[in-house]
């Protein structure tokens, strides 16, 4: 059974991805509602930003990117 999963996953990848997610995505929408469930993955998605930031050049890098994003023109 395993190894059909694997070989699945494997040929499916993406579609398994999209699946799980939407999937997790109805639910939250479900028990906690519209409103609450953007506001978690907006944060979520912050989060990544500043992880992968954080990954490629420490803690300067997002100042710097901050920076660019909120300087004035």
């Amino acid at each position: 059974m395993k190894e059909w999963i694997k070989t699945f996953y494997s040929e499916h990848k993406w579609l398994s991805i999209m699946v799980v997610s939407a999937l997790v995505l109805g639910i939250l929408f479900l028990c906690i509602g519209f409103w609450r469930t953007l506001l978690l993955a907006a944060l979520v998605a912050l989060g990544v930003l500043v992880g992968t930031l954080l990954d490629k050049g420490g803690w300067a890098a997002v100042k710097d990117f901050f920076a660019s994003i909120f300087q004035k023109k």
